[in-house]
């Protein structure tokens, strides 16, 4: 159906009567500067959704992250407690010797016995090595030489004994510091006979002997002749431990299997000796030819005054059963004996306490184990290494507590400056290994809400990982933690100043000529260089493994001067003053960089970023 056409125009309403215009003003818009919070606030709505997507992207490859820094600074700390230490005494049963803790100085002892000299046979010659020098403490002195097939020990810095016999004697003294440096000189004595009597005299040991185990040996000397007369018969051999028996017609029960070559020495009284043998076959008393299998458990490292328990209860023998349990101990000159499965001991003098098990079954069959326990003057820590101590008895400032605190800064850079950059997790989905140590650090990934993101998660892997590896140390969880709140606070303070120092350049040059990225790396990254702790490492390691000293030298030429301008040099120093009582106060002056980098940054970000410092 077709519309109606529309009304002709005189059929129209007329128009309304004229109306007086009516403008309308509205206030003007306010434009508020933010308050002091306003952007924190803004920065942690920001923070609470980055928050989610590491949650959701980056935890597994930061837990990853962990655990690889973990194996690597195990390892490395592992390989640091060993060139910490050194060996002390003879071989431990398991083939070991005991490792003492680490010295705090390693410029050895110069050990001084005297100068090459002669005397007359029956002399009592003193032995003086007090003359022996060193820049701290020397705690230890023995003296070592063998008379008439047997070692003679000493101790003490000046000490006596008689020569009987004639010969020429190398005499050993052996002086220990008290940071475990040794060091070893000798001389030669020479004992020469006195009258015109030079005939040695001749020794006869008797007849070889095949019995069983638990019999009494008559030995038999008298037959050795001299021009003048023998006056001295000296028979050595050794069952489990040195033994000595005197005159012409000594007796000994063997009451242990094996095989004895025993040694007369025969003295006239002019000083001439001559020497003779005979040997012992000692056999089991039954059919049982297997010996028992000697292991005990001790502590190695005690303080003095300490009681030491020995226990031999895993040790075993073919039968089912063990007869006889003996301890044999010896402390420098003093030699004792202990019988039982389980015996105790007083360490109550410094050094070491040599140690040798013998089992016996009901055969005589024998096994033995050894081993030696340390005592070391009360205060010292006897399983903490000292965290001045140095590595490999080099003489080198870097040491113990430099090493722990380049780890903790190596962890703090890679976490905080790194670690949780803007893209992070999308370099990760792509395999990206470079972004673990080198992740985007710029204006656009730390300004404002990226600064909280790695500060309040970097400590949750950092200080688990800096604990955790620093393990072989076994040092005080306080002062590891304190040393890595420090790397912690030096990283943040870096990265922020950084940053800032980023929004300044950017603002001042109008354009980059280096991307913001690439200044933070470089202030960050030569930071990191300039400090002592890494510098002189790699300096030590260089000249180790080139036999030089070329590295090393340019530290002390140019390393110093350059580590002085690092915040992180700064807070090894404040460190070695809150652990060590050095002394030492950091330059503080030297936190004027970052100081300035940040107030300029942050105002040169006002102009660069005014929507992040406003709202309507």
């Amino acid at each position: 159906m077709d519309a109606p056409p529309p009304p002709p125009d005189e059929e129209l309403p007329p128009p309304p009567p004229e109306m007086e215009q009516t403008v309308v003003h509205y206030p003007e818009i306010n434009v508020k500067r933010s308050g002091p919070f306003a952007t924190l606030r803004r920065a942690v709505t920001i923070f609470e959704k980055d928050l989610r997507t590491m949650a959701k992207h980056g935890l597994i490859s930061s837990i990853i992250m962990v655990v690889f820094l973990g194996v690597v600074f195990t390892i490395s700390s592992s390989l640091m407690a060993m060139a910490l230490t050194f060996e002390f005494g003879e071989d431990g049963g398991d083939g070991e010797g005991i490792n003492l803790p680490g010295a705090t100085e390693s410029v050895p002892p110069v050990s001084d016995p005297g100068s090459d000299r002669t005397v007359d046979a029956g002399t009592l010659v003193t032995l003086d090595g007090s003359g022996s020098t060193d820049n701290s403490d020397i705690v230890y002195y023995m003296w070592n030489f063998q008379e008439s097939g047997r070692d003679i020990e000493l101790y003490g810095d000046i000490t006596t004994y008689r020569f009987m016999a004639v010969g020429d004697y190398e005499i050993m003294l052996m002086v220990v510091d008290s940071s475990w440096n040794i060091d070893e000189a000798s001389f030669m004595l020479t004992v020469e006979g006195t009258g015109s009597d030079t005939m040695q005299p001749y020794a006869s040991a008797g007849m070889s002997t095949d019995v069983v185990a638990g019999t009494t040996v008559d030995f038999n000397g008298s037959a050795s002749t001299d021009d003048v007369g023998v006056v001295n018969w000296t028979w050595t051999f050794e069952d489990i431990v040195p033994r000595t028996l005197y005159g012409p017609e000594p007796s000994y029960t063997f009451e242990n299997v094996g095989y004895f070559w025993v040694n007369l020495v025969v003295r006239d009284d002019a000083g001439n000796t001559g020497w003779g043998s005979v040997d012992v076959n000692i056999q089991p008393s039954n059919d049982d030819w297997q010996w028992p299998e000697a292991r005990f458990d001790t502590e190695s490292i005690v303080n003095i005054d300490a009681t030491v328990t020995l226990d031999a209860s895993e040790s075993f023998d073919n039968m089912g059963s063990i007869a006889q349990y003996t301890w044999y101990i010896k402390h420098n000159a003093t030699k004792w004996a202990l019988t039982g499965q389980v015996a105790t001991f007083e360490a109550v003098e410094w050094g070491p306490y040599e140690i040798k098990l013998a089992v016996r079954d009901s055969a005589g069959n024998t096994g033995t184990a050894e081993s030696t326990v340390v005592a070391l003057p009360v205060g010292i820590d006897v399983n903490t290494i000292s965290w001045t101590a140095t590595p490999l008895g080099q003489d080198v400032s870097f040491n113990l507590l430099t090493y722990v605190y380049g780890a903790s800064l190596l962890a703090s850079v890679i976490y905080i400056g790194g670690l949780f950059g803007k893209g992070f997790a999308h370099e990760i989905q792509k395999g990206t290994v470079k972004v673990l140590f080198f992740g985007p650090v710029s204006v656009t990934t730390v300004i404002f809400s990226k600064l909280l993101y790695p500060m309040v998660i970097g400590p949750f892997f950092i200080f688990p990982l800096v604990l955790v590896s620093m393990s072989p140390f076994n040092q005080s969880a306080g002062d590891i933690l304190m040393i890595t709140m420090v790397s912690y606070s030096l990283a943040v303070l870096v990265m922020v100043s950084a940053a800032y120092g980023s929004c300044m350049i950017y603002q001042a040059a109008k354009r980059m000529v280096l991307k913001p990225t690439v200044v933070t790396r470089i202030f960050m990254y030569l930071s990191l260089l300039g400090t002592m702790t890494v510098f002189e490492w790699f300096s030590f390691l260089l000249d180790m493994r080139l036999n030089t000293e070329m590295w090393g030298d340019l530290y002390l030429e140019h390393g110093a001067t350059i580590a002085t301008f690092s915040p992180f040099h700064q807070g090894g120093v404040l460190l070695s003053d809150l652990i060590l009582n050095s002394g030492a106060t950091p330059d503080w002056w030297v936190f004027i960089i970052p100081a300035v980098l940040i107030v300029a940054g942050v105002a040169a970000s006002h102009r660069l970023y005014p929507d992040l410092f406003s709202r309507e």
